[in-house]
């Protein structure tokens, strides 16, 4: 998987491109590209999280959990990340992560919320001079608030104890 270091790399050089861009089609390209990349590596952060945890519990229907997460085409915080935590944890488990860790949890959701509203705007329909797509530094910013808030979440993941 592409690091964040690796994809805030990327999206500096398509800011920088995208910055010098006189073109309008290919600024706004460039700022489709941002989006999309983000929002690609989000669902592959996601999808790594819950296999990562998987990998290290030895649970008996892991067949089940996966079946879900390729069914996953998204990253909202309610219907695609919270679902498929509750899927590992349970509510409970899910509720005590959230607990602990509020004001990154709040952080994740509404980043997670602007990045769907910025990847549908980009990927569900083809480029047109008369669009309006967030430029590269927004999903620098986005990227840099979803690593951390998934750093954190993950770390607080591990430590919940499931009760058989």
């Amino acid at each position: 998987m592409l690091t964040a270091t690796e994809l805030q790399t990327r999206l500096h050089q398509i800011e920088q491109d995208y910055l010098a861009e006189n073109d309008v089609m290919k600024a706004l390209l460039l700022a489709k590209l941002a989006t999309l990349e983000v929002g690609g590596w989000t669902e592959e952060c996601i999808d790594k999280i819950v296999t990562d945890f998987l990998d290290n519990r030895m649970l008996r229907d892991k067949k089940t959990v996966i079946a879900k997460l390729q069914r996953t085409y998204g990253f909202k915080y309610n219907k695609d990340f919270r679902s498929i935590i509750v899927e590992l944890v349970g509510v409970i488990g899910f509720e005590k992560i959230e607990d602990k860790l509020s004001l990154q949890c709040q952080q994740l959701e509404t980043a997670l919320d602007e990045l769907k509203h910025s990847r549908d705007t980009c990927a569900h329909t083809y480029t047109k001079p008369s669009m309006t797509i967030d430029g590269p530094s927004k999903m620098i910013k986005l990227l840099t608030t979803i690593e951390n808030a998934l750093a954190a979440f993950c770390n607080e993941l591990h430590k919940v104890q499931i009760q058989p």
